[in-house]
């Protein structure tokens, strides 16, 4: 029955997608970034080794249909990450996204298209809001809504919640986080059911290489206070 409930979801977003590309200019674009370290809403992935994460998105009006991937460069091959989702702009600052988390291991049979109990996918809708009462103050709320993260066979509906801040400086962007869950009796994200996971600031900005081309570069202080934990990250994207 969940099989089925994936396909229908899957084909109405294709649909959907597909009905909206009759009407409205379509663009494919892709990209890859490479950061000091995976940090994820406060955990860190992949382990001690600078990670590649490429990307491809084909856009149509309001709606997005793309794929996101994260590989260790330094031969670990833990919490590699290979994700699809589908994505539609509400209004100029409201987004939906239905996310399908995938995390495949090198050298097994990672049954990627077992739907059961035992599958290895994480299906997440999320909510994301740019400007709240037209303000600088952001918003967004992800829940695990079916898929791995379960407490036996009981699905836990972890929800992430994160306030963002962000503002531009002298042509470098600034963003302010303070990120926390609920619901996670799983320990998908690593607590005990709630914590606050995620504080920390963000700086991004290019660097002008050439006059046909510039280098987006971008630095993070990320804390973990559910854990303890802290990190300083630095990436670039091509």
């Amino acid at each position: 029955m969940k099989k089925i409930i994936y396909t229908i979801l899957i084909f109405t977003g294709i649909t959907t997608f597909a009905q909206e590309t009759k009407h409205s200019k379509t663009s494919l674009d892709f990209s890859a970034d490479f950061q000091s370290r995976y940090i994820w809403r406060g955990l860190e992935f992949g382990g001690n080794s600078v990670s590649a994460q490429p990307s491809l998105a084909l856009n149509s009006g309001s709606f997005t249909l793309g794929a996101w991937a994260a590989y260790s460069l330094g031969g670990n091959n833990t919490a590699q990450e290979a994700d699809l989702y589908l994505s539609i702009a509400l209004s100029k600052t409201a987004t939906a996204t239905l996310t399908d988390y995938y995390f495949p291991q090198d050298g097994i049979s990672n049954n990627y298209f077992s739907y059961g109990n035992n599958t290895g996918h994480v299906y997440e809708l999320m909510l994301s809001f740019s400007s709240l009462f037209k303000s600088p103050l952001g918003l967004t709320v992800a829940t695990n809504f079916a898929g791995a993260d379960k407490n036996g066979t009981t699905q836990n509906y972890a929800t992430y919640i994160e306030l963002n801040y962000s503002k531009n400086i002298n042509n470098v962007s600034y963003s302010l986080v303070a990120g926390g869950v609920v619901g996670d009796n799983g320990g998908y994200y690593l607590t005990n059911g709630t914590g606050l996971i995620n504080l920390g600031i963000a700086a991004s900005k290019e660097i002008k290489i050439s006059d046909a081309f510039s280098l987006p570069v971008n630095a993070a202080l990320t804390f973990n206070p559910d854990q303890e934990n802290i990190y300083l990250t630095f990436g670039f994207s091509l």
